[in-house]
């Protein structure tokens, strides 16, 4: 029979972060209720002998989150995708919450956590010059009070942003095979948000589900090279504005971007 639910991560050289997700997986997760697909973007450390358990393919180069994620959802056998990164922690068994929302929502993401218990903004609106900028202010202020407060008013009940981070999305397989994927223009950044929108078009609203909780620390696989992970997001920014947003937000991203170069 096949798994309940297929959890993909994509490594790139955060060795310890992905053996502390081992270890809350097999936490608590019950043991043959999933698969474990590893997808190593040619890290400088091998893991696959430390993660028997996983279905362990190692890239000759570093495709990418979006190419790497494709690869691995191929060898999926579950009719639940969980993308999960590597710099997440499980804290609960969080896939029958997320199941039960898929019944009618196109993806599902659960409350994502920081490491200190507050509640990360994990959630959002597509992307345009006003909605990035609120979504900086928000991340900016995230742990202030007042902030916190709001996310925890939000995170009280299911709801339906435009979007759900990455860092922790489920997706029905045949959702996301009929969508394609992610699209792989996108190297790193902004491939949660234009599935999410391809799948609002297609399969129903996104849902952010507050009953289903994980931790996740992050950026941790951007720190070594912070300089390109700069460069692949404004890569993938002026590609989601062209991809689905109007030539006048399209000239006004590349006003902000010639008063704003860095």
């Amino acid at each position: 029979m096949p798994p309940e639910i297929s959890i993909i991560t994509v490594y790139y050289n955060t060795p310890d972060e992905l053996l502390s997700l081992s270890r809350s997986i097999r936490q608590f997760l019950r043991a043959g209720s999933y698969e474990w697909i590893v997808i190593d973007n040619h890290s400088a450390q091998d893991l696959s002998s430390s993660l028997p358990e996983t279905k362990y393919l190692r890239m000759s180069e570093n495709l990418g989150f979006a190419a790497a994620s494709n690869r691995g959802a191929a060898m999926a056998r579950s009719s639940y995708l969980f993308f999960v990164n590597p710099d997440c922690e499980f804290i609960t068994d969080c896939i029958g919450p997320l199941r039960q929302a898929l019944q009618s929502a196109g993806v599902a993401g659960p409350k994502v956590l920081n490491s200190d218990g507050s509640i990360q903004l994990s959630f959002g609106p597509f992307l345009s010059i006003t909605s990035e900028a609120l979504q900086k202010i928000r991340t900016r202020f995230e742990k202030i009070r007042w902030m916190q407060s709001w996310l925890k008013g939000k995170a009280s009940r299911i709801f339906h942003p435009d979007y759900v981070s990455g860092c922790a999305l489920m997706i029905r397989t045949d959702v996301f095979r009929e969508l394609g994927g992610f699209d792989e223009n996108f190297f790193l950044y902004e491939e949660d948000v234009d599935l999410c929108k391809r799948a609002l078009g297609l399969k129903g609203p996104v849902a952010y589900v507050p009953e289903a909780k994980i931790m996740h620390v992050r950026n941790r696989s951007v720190r070594h090279d912070p300089k390109r992970a700069n460069l692949e997001y404004r890569r993938s920014q002026i590609y989601y504005y062209r991809k689905h947003n109007t030539p006048l937000q399209n000239v006004l991203l590349r006003i902000y971007l010639a008063l704003n170069p860095d």
